[in-house]
């Protein structure tokens, strides 16, 4: 028998639900005696049992005015709040108002769960049939679209969305009662709530749920349907979301179940009573909170806690407040001042507090609440939780829980936070990396890439030009005058340099973003550069086009240029709503601090930066463009005209053990291009991609008939070379590809019409005008350099993951691993290149079966230890990695020099490098001037201040090799 949708699929997810979940399954032609006609959703005889049971109801009369009010239920939303709080109708006997149930959370056994399939329904515009649905009660609360794992290619779990979606239209009353749904092919499960569109439907990864035999499939449906996680989820984590008169219904995220859980299971036991959890930024972390309160405040055996949440700044108190209430949150107020706060501590009423930090600083002396049944829950929690505030919210809430929420790992600088909200020799409570939230769709890569201005700062010429104007000041007057003048914002804000930027970001924009319907932010220095980039941009593209957002200065002190954008929150309201609105012609934000953080705008691509951040500010900007919006998005982008390159590593002094990549570089995404490129346009060899006769195009398509192995190949990759060339679609690297990527285009379209025609709607035009651009013109940088230097960005998954694999899987990976790791040293530490033929010679012997499987895998991890060891040595020496890349060159050249010189001439020459980085050569287009100067300070270090020390033979040679590691390594 050949596999099928129904035998290996359907039948298998019916199986599993029978026989380990503990549902009844009612075949089709039984269910169909429970209903009358095929309109009726609601199985009536299931639901009047169950109102009977749970409610220990005697009259029979009482069930059907139950379900008399049920029926007259009209909404989805409507369905959920019955699920919950069941209906309330008079007591005939009491004559006084009761709640109903219809389903029991508190004892999943008094609860009837069935599972039928071929569930036909007739619909309000077709009659439709449903793989699977899933009834609880007689309520139809999920359907189950199952695919072939072998059908034809096109046909997979995201064809099952589509009819769910379908049916979603065509078949509403059936869908009122639903709480979410499922599509899968056997390989691949994604679940998705009621009315979400294709790209929020996600996988469920959880590692609690490993232990399950099978896989994703078996994974899923545990973890959805198990019958006390499914009332969990019904009761606690499915939300109507209600924002500028839009709804969007909203069920948890696997980490955001798991999360919230941890949490209350804490407090529940009352032995710990503190947790971290990090969950990376744009992964849902202001609804994980809301999902933890609301579960906190109505689950019983907490007996109707206090719940307050702790943001630092106003802005992002309302944006929380205004999370919660949109979510439907009950009893949720606001501390609107200290005495507001000082009451709500103090008064027995119940309800979850939304507060700035900063309150606590002015509370007084008598302000302490002794209640055992506080929960506390901050937000950003490695922000503004230290000091004085901080102090006084934990003596004036002795005996609460505190939980914090943090958007960003914690840094080696503010491991505070882990002693302040986690447990002794616990991290996190919870952690949901970048990484993670990339791989499972969560959020986007973000792409980064250097644009710095041709700008050279002449000092010879400066300096002279400064001591003839002032001559006649002392020399604390100069002092005064640098000091005033001479930083790094009087360059950053000189017109000419500013223009030049103004002009690349419309250009770039226009090219880049536009075409695709996206928008964007420009961050700026200060308040002055904002009102100077809004000048300048006005003069470049229409006034509407952008917006100026800014907190207001002191009137008495401002200029009127600035006064002029300052805005009332009301105005910055109306100036967001704008900007999220496709269709309203604000396409840029120009902020300097305002919106980095807790803005969440998805149609938002890219953010040209111009102004230097680090650490969590770094992330946080990030995350303003990594929210998933449509296919077309392929990742956020980070355009830096600032200069942050050199301090990469240093803005991400993130604890390694934890954090994965935020942002992917550039350079490694076009080596995957050119490699998928090629593979690509070897199908076609001996093909003249320059022949577009028709002849030309029949041997083409001949060339994968009957062959669905190669048409599947060259559909998939065909589809992530193009995601590929929207997200390099700034660089100019890519004209050399246009003229045959043009060509695929082309036949792409032909080869979907004769093998895939159910996607025959394929068209150039899905790239939104960026192909015709690119190809009409090469990108000018003329005013712009890009950074020549390398971005090292870790993006290798954590060992951990490995031992999650098969051996294949893991033999793979970690090649992968070791490929990259060799590949970004090679260049400048000559150990890698014995690294690099050792590799290559253990996948040789495996190839030529000369050690097997688990063999190799040991060779891989045994060349890791060396690898590690390099960093090892270097660290026993006192050196960093620079460091010790210099060591190992100059140790290479040097005659009858001890170890200590050379260790010394390492620390001295990458210190006296820095400084040169340090005068903004990256902001200058003479790169020759910039390797002079490298060489002279080489030089004057060996031929004077290391004269008796270090003997160098070949100088030369030493100098070139040196210099070379210098700008791959710095």
């Amino acid at each position: 028998m050949r596999f099928n949708e129904q035998y290996t699929v359907e039948n298998h997810i019916i199986s599993f639900f029978e026989h380990d979940l503990g549902y009844e399954y009612i075949k089709p032609e039984d269910f169909k005696k429970l209903r009358e006609f095929e309109t009726e959703y609601l199985i009536i005889p299931h639901l009047k049992v169950a109102i009977k049971r749970i409610n220990q109801l005697e009259d029979d009369t009482e069930v059907e005015n139950v379900v008399r009010e049920i029926k007259k239920i009209e909404t989805n939303e409507g369905f959920l709040e019955v699920m919950r709080n069941g209906v309330n109708l008079q007591d005939p006997k009491t004559r006084t108002m009761r709640d109903y149930k219809i389903v029991d959370f508190d004892n999943p056994e008094n609860n009837h769960f069935v599972v039928t399939n071929q569930f036909i329904f007739e619909g309000n515009e077709e009659n439709i049939r449903p793989d699977m649905i899933v009834f609880l009660n007689g309520l139809p609360i999920a359907d189950i679209e199952a695919k072939s794992p072998t059908a034809s290619f096109s046909v997979n779990y995201e064809k099952g969305i589509d009819q769910i979606k379908r049916y979603e239209r065509n078949a509403r009353k059936l869908f009122l009662p639903n709480c979410f749904n499922v599509a899968t092919d056997g390989l691949k499960t994604v679940y998705g709530a009621t009315g979400s569109p294709k790209q929020y439907f996600f996988q469920w990864r959880d590692d609690d749920f490993e232990e399950v035999a099978g896989g994703n499939l078996e994974m899923t449906l545990v973890a959805l349907f198990k019958q006390e996680n499914l009332l969990d989820i019904i009761k606690n984590f499915l939300v109507f979301e209600k924002e500028k008169g839009r709804t969007s219904k909203k069920i948890c995220r696997y980490q955001q179940l798991r999360a919230t859980n941890l949490i209350v299971q804490r407090v529940i036991e009352g032995k710990k009573k503190k947790g971290l959890v990090w969950h990376t930024q744009g992964s849902g972390k202001s609804i994980t909170m809301f999902y933890t309160a609301w579960k906190l405040r109505f689950e019983p055996r907490l007996k109707n806690p206090k719940v307050f949440i702790l943001v630092d700044r106003i802005d992002l108190d309302d944006q929380i407040f205004e999370t919660f209430i949109n979510c439907g949150g009950k009893n949720v107020e606001r501390a609107t001042s200290r005495r507001d706060l000082e009451q709500k501590i103090k008064s027995p009423e119940r309800g979850i507090f939304i507060s700035t930090i900063q309150k606590f600083n002015e509370l007084g002396k008598d302000v302490e609440n002794l209640d055992d049944n506080l929960i506390v829950l901050c937000d950003e929690a490695h922000r503004d939780n230290e000091g004085i505030a901080a102090i006084k919210l934990r003596s004036t809430m002795k005996n609460a829980f505190f939980f914090g929420f943090t958007g960003t790992p914690i840094d080696k600088k503010t491991l505070n936070t882990h002693r302040n909200f986690g447990e002794e020799g616990e991290r996190y409570l919870d952690y949901y990396s970048i990484q993670q939230a990339i791989e499972d769709g969560a959020t986007l890569p973000v792409t980064y890439e250097a644009r710095l201005s041709k700008f050279f700062l002449d000092e010879d010429h400066v300096d002279g030009q400064f001591e003839e104007l002032t001559g006649d000041l002392s020399d604390e007057e100069k002092q005064e005058l640098i000091k005033k003048y001479g930083k790094k914002s009087a360059l950053v804000k000189l017109e000419k340099r500013m223009r030049a930027v103004a002009l690349d970001i419309v250009e770039h924009f226009k090219l880049y973003i536009e075409p695709n319907g996206f928008k964007a932010q420009i961050v700026c220095y200060d308040r002055e550069a904002c009102a100077m980039y809004k000048k300048l941009l006005d003069e470049l593209i229409p006034k509407e086009w952008s917006k100026v957002v800014y907190s207001p200065g002191d009137p008495n002190s401002d200029d009127e240029q600035l006064k002029r954008y300052n805005t009332s929150k009301s105005d910055r309201e109306r100036i967001i709503d704008a900007f999220k609105s496709k269709d309203d012609p604000l396409r840029f934000l120009i902020i300097c601090d305002m919106l980095l953080t807790g803005f969440d705008a998805p149609i938002e691509q890219v953010m040209y930066l111009d102004k230097p951040l680090r650490d969590h500010n770094l992330l946080q900007a990030i995350a303003r463009t990594n929210r998933v919006y449509s296919k077309e998005k392929g990742c956020g982008k980070i355009i830096d005209y600032y200069g942050i390159t050199r301090n990469l590593h240093e803005a991400l002094n993130f604890d390694e053990s934890v954090i994965d990549s935020a942002m992917i570089d550039i350079n490694e995404y076009k080596k995957r291009f050119t490699d998928l490129f090629n593979e690509i346009i070897n199908l076609f060899v001996g093909v003249n991609t320059e022949d577009a006769s028709m002849e030309n195009l029949r041997k083409c398509l001949k060339l994968f008939f009957e062959d669905e192995n190669k048409q599947q190949f060259f559909y998939d990759n065909y589809n992530n070379l193009k995601i590929l060339f929207e997200i390099l679609s700034p660089d100019p690297f890519l004209m050399d590809y246009l003229r045959k990527f043009e060509w695929l285009a082309s036949f792409y379209i032909a080869f979907i019409k004769e093998y895939r025609t159910e996607e025959s709607g394929h068209s150039l035009s899905e790239y939104g005008g960026k192909m015709q651009e690119l190809i009409k013109s090469s990108v000018d940088y003329e005013g712009i350099t890009k950074n020549f230097r390398e971005l090292r960005i870790n993006d290798i998954y954590t060992l951990e993951r490995l031992e999650k694999m098969d051996d294949e899987e893991k033999a793979v990976n970690l090649e992968k691993m070791l490929k990259r790791e060799i590949s970004i040293n090679i260049e400048t530490n000559p150990v890698f290149k014995k690294f690099s033929e050792r590799l290559m010679a253990i996948k040789a012997d495996f190839e030529q079966n000369q050690i097997d499987l688990a063999e190799r895998i040991k060779a891989y991890f045994e060349l890791m230890e060396d690898i590690k060891q390099v960093g090892n040595k270097a660290k026993d020496m006192g050196l960093d990695l620079k460091e010790y890349a210099i060591f190992i060159i100059t140790e290479g050249f040097s005659e009858d020099t001890s170890k200590e010189d050379l260790i010394e001439f390492a620390k001295v020459i990458t210190a006296r490098l820095d400084e040169i980085l340090d005068k903004e050569w990256q902001e200058s287009s003479k790169r020759e001037a910039f390797l002079k100067d490298i060489k002279r300070e080489v030089q004057i270090l060996i031929l004077k201040e290391f004269k008796d020390k270090i003997k160098i033979k070949d100088f030369q040679k030493y100098l070139n090799e040196l210099t070379d590691l210098i700008i791959k390594k710095f």
